[in-house]
């Protein structure tokens, strides 16, 4: 398999997946903003040409691109690690921050008023439910903030529709718009910043650097989820990734039945793993040795939607969706489609030919390939495995299952990643806002860690003692998260995933399946990604993120 350079995960899902991401959020696609195709050229065709940047991609003026040269070749920029993880980096703790901000001008924000918008209900403070802990904890803060500052904080609701990015728009005409926007889900609010600078209704954050310190990953969440509010090389929102379950986590993991493995006498598969035997063929086999048609309560493998496992096939071949070869003077990039390597063929061959051969262990045999509830079966005991959002782990079947465990989906090695952001809460500042300094010196103090929870460490933690059993499970839903990669999902390049996945099993060619479905996700590469690709290995040559 040839080295990969630098990934950046583009497998984009149907707005249905994001409603179990999100907890029951329903954001509808958005058209994909055009561009010429001719402007970046597939490498695989051209691997000559000299790709540009689309004209709209608004590349910060004063970074410097990399000179005509190849990317680092050490393997440093490489999403899959050469070793096997040993546990001990669950995630990331950068340590305790000696930053302290400037001055706070006291005497300028004593006495005004400060709104934070937020798509969910008003009493809610921040997303967390009324008369809950969490929710109290947070108007603890919310009362020291305001004691400090002299100062008062509101919030007001925004319904989370497919008109929010609109409204949020509309807000810049209106006499006190807001000052922070905070949002659990932010697929929508991606919308309001458009292709970068030109047309983006946020700050760009690191012109508040030295308020809220931006590089502060425990803080601010890894430079991943970070990548989710980032448009034209420009980071127009932060993660408050110590605050209880906003820490940004990978996508679809599979949970697995112990109760189940136990009644069938089956390998549970966090040790096959820990043995270095987690791979397909351990997978397919633990899949097709739970089966029991007889019984009162029917039971089979797994159940899961066509979209996610072909997500989950593809990723675990080791392949990124897009891989970028060459950055050039003048910004311009080559890259190719991962989805259409070998490696990727092979896999989704792999998964045509398990669904094929053992129909009746993947959702009953029924092939409800649409199913976007497939935790539902699991928590009835009827199936091994599902595969399903960290949301849904968290939020039902730990709180109605006793005995379960968590397990990436089986790739090509133990660390082939399998899984991707969506979505993930984000604070940002408006351009309409009163003062946008003003707004980062409450960002500062209001998003310190909560109750216990002070360093990722505690985080970790927080998630063991509340949810889960294991140790591996934790490591699981958090396993190299900075490492995984934003989908573009609500920029509208998800139908490659899409064709592909309808056609998967009546395809006679996955090989001439791929080809013609990649090509519709160009443009989406071209007006996204590529200019955010392009700063980031900036950053990084630089030594400012990971």
């Amino acid at each position: 398999m040839k080295k990969r350079i630098l990934s950046l995960l583009l497998v984009l899902l149907m707005a249905l997946s994001l409603v179990a991401c999100a907890g029951g959020e329903t954001p509808a696609e958005t058209d994909a903003k055009t561009s010429s195709q001719s402007s970046v050229k597939d490498s695989a065709e051209d691997p000559s040409a000299d790709s540009s940047v689309t004209e709209d991609s608004d590349l910060p003026s004063d970074s410097s691109v990399p000179s005509d040269s190849d990317l680092p070749e050490d393997g440093s920029d490489s999403d899959v690690s050469s070793e096997k993880p040993d546990g001990s980096d669950v995630i990331v703790d950068y340590g305790p921050s000696d930053f302290v901000p400037p001055e706070p001008p006291y005497g300028e924000m004593a006495g005004k008023e400060y709104t934070v918008i937020q798509h969910e209900v008003i009493g809610d403070p921040f997303g967390y439910g009324q008369d809950t802990r969490e929710a109290q904890l947070v108007q603890d803060r919310i009362d020291e903030v305001q004691s400090k500052y002299g100062c008062s904080i509101y919030f007001t609701e925004m319904a989370y529709s497919d008109q929010f990015a609109t409204e949020i728009q509309g807000l810049q005409f209106a006499e006190s718009g807001g000052d922070l926007i905070f949002s659990t889900n932010n697929a929508q609010l991606r919308k309001t910043v458009g292709t970068g600078p030109s047309d983006s209704m946020m700050v760009d954050l690191l012109t508040v650097d030295d308020i809220i310190n931006f590089w502060d990953f425990n803080k601010w969440g890894n430079i991943t989820s970070r990548e989710t509010m980032m448009s034209g090389g420009v980071f127009y929102g932060v993660t408050p990734a110590l605050w209880y379950n906003r820490t940004p986590l990978p996508y679809y993991n599979l949970v697995y039945n112990k109760t189940l493995l136990e009644q069938f006498d089956l390998d549970d598969p966090q040790e096959l793993w820990e043995q270095e035997s987690w791979d397909r063929d351990a997978m397919l086999e633990l899949v097709t040795s739970c089966y029991d048609e007889a019984g009162s309560v029917p039971v089979w493998g797994m159940t899961a939607s066509m979209m996610h496992m072909v997500r989950a096939a593809y990723l675990s071949s080791g392949v990124s969706a897009v891989e970028i070869g060459k950055i050039y003077a003048n910004g311009s990039v080559d890259w190719t489609h991962g989805m259409a390597s070998d490696e990727a063929v092979e896999s989704l061959q792999w998964l045509k030919n398990s669904l094929t051969a053992y129909a009746k262990y993947f959702n009953n045999g029924k092939a409800n390939w649409a199913n976007w509830s497939a935790h539902e079966p699991f928590l009835e005991g009827q199936t091994l495995f599902a595969l399903t959002a960290p949301s849904v782990v968290l939020n039902h079947i730990s709180v109605q299952h006793d005995n379960f465990g968590l397990i990436t989906w089986a790739g090509v090695d133990a660390n082939a990643m399998t899984g991707f952001y969506e979505n993930c809460c984000s604070v940002s500042v408006p351009i309409f806002a009163q003062d946008a300094k003003h707004s980062a010196y409450l960002m500062y103090d209001l998003f310190k860690g909560l109750g216990e929870i002070e360093t990722a460490s505690d985080m970790v933690k927080h998630y063991r003692d509340t949810y889960f059993t294991s140790d591996l499970d934790v490591k699981f839903l958090l396993m190299n998260g900075a490492k995984l990669n934003y989908s573009y999902w609500p920029n509208g390049g998800d139908e490659a995933l899409k064709r592909v996945s309808a056609d998967l099993l009546t395809s006679s060619s996955l090989r001439t399946l791929v080809d013609k479905s990649v090509p519709v996700d160009t443009a989406t590469v071209e007006t996204y990604l590529v200019p955010n690709t392009v700063q980031l290995e900036i950053y990084r040559q630089n030594g400012l993120i990971p």
